[in-house]
């Protein structure tokens, strides 16, 4: 079955189709919710209007919006070379990944923010052989400065970002200072529009609090949700760790840089307030990249067992499972 996904063709892109169909085919039966909130940024004054948006309107957007992301997923893996050939394992892995949990079939702003996360580790990727740095460097900042505004719980992009372009280029300071320019732009211009309007009162502080996750009624599901995943997601970083003493040095860069934002990213479901479970939607782009780059580096039988248990993960949460 994954062999269908290896190549890069259209009979891939139509099997792609009917899986997003097939896993989500539950969102066209009863209409995702719009779970929007001030709390999440400003995304929810953008997002207002879907609200009055049709269920059966709601149920296609919510399928094309998840298909869309994957493709723009596979795109950047296949456009940086980060894989061993091209193949759009990467968008399968994020299909899955987007059924896996019940809570996650929302409309939310978490979706718009993968959209630009995607973006901001393309761009952080192609700084290392950019033609003019400092306008890449400026114009990364100013992706990771503009998501942090929109969605709150991407605030850890920041710290991410700093890491970036320290794995990706060498030392220079006047580079470092040029990626905070960036990054403080957005929130310049927010700040200075709101002064100047006497809308202060629309920034809702950003409670940075260790609190402990709730899980949802039936949390032995989640948590084995959570380990295959996270199984299915050291494959991958093993996997590429065998694949990297063969491949070009902005490569290897560019996975070390997917490993620390998979790792910090972490942070945001416990230390901002209200951002479990849709932050998993943030997660979900570093770990389809390196699930995807073992379904499509791997001809053992690990590929299938990954395959199928996520699969039947999947239709069990989606299908059968009560919250």
């Amino acid at each position: 079955m994954i062999s269908l996904f290896k190549e890069k063709s259209p009979v891939a892109v139509f099997w792609l189709i009917v899986v997003c169909f097939g896993l989500h085919f539950y969102s066209l039966i009863e209409a995702p919710a719009v779970l929007i909130k001030p709390g999440d940024g400003f995304f929810y004054y953008i997002l207002e209007p879907l609200l009055n948006i049709q269920a059966y309107s709601i149920s296609l957007l919510y399928i094309l919006i998840i298909f869309l992301l994957a493709l723009q997923l596979n795109f950047m893996m296949n456009i940086l070379r980060m894989m061993p050939k091209q193949s759009y394992t990467p968008a399968l892995a994020f299909l899955f990944l987007s059924a896996l949990m019940p809570q996650l079939n929302v409309i939310t702003p978490a979706l718009f923010a993968c959209n630009l996360f995607i973006w901001i580790l393309f761009s952080a990727s192609r700084l290392y052989a950019a033609p003019n740095p400092k306008t890449s460097i400026y114009n990364f900042g100013l992706l990771v400065g503009l998501c942090a505004v929109l969605y709150f719980p991407s605030l850890p992009l920041v710290i991410i970002a700093f890491f970036a372009l320290a794995i990706i280029r060498p030392f220079n300071i006047a580079e470092w200072f040029v990626l905070l320019f960036g990054i403080l732009t957005p929130a310049y211009f927010l700040s200075g529009y709101l002064f100047l309007t006497g809308q202060f009162d629309l920034l809702p502080p950003v409670q940075s609090i260790f609190k402990i996750v709730s899980l949802p009624v039936q949390p032995k599901l989640i948590i084995v949700s959570f380990i295959v995943t996270g199984l299915a997601v050291c494959w991958g970083i093993f996997s590429v760790q065998g694949f990297g003493k063969s491949v070009l040095i902005q490569v290897r860069k560019s996975w070390s840089v997917f490993l620390i934002a998979l790792l910090l990213l972490v942070s945001a479901l416990f230390f901002i307030d209200g951002a479990f479970p849709l932050a998993l939607y943030l997660l979900m782009v570093p770990a389809a990249c390196y699930i995807g780059f073992a379904f499509a580096n791997n001809n053992n039988i690990l590929p299938l067992i990954f395959f199928w248990l996520l699969l039947a993960l999947d239709i069990y949460n989606s299908w059968l499972a009560k919250y």
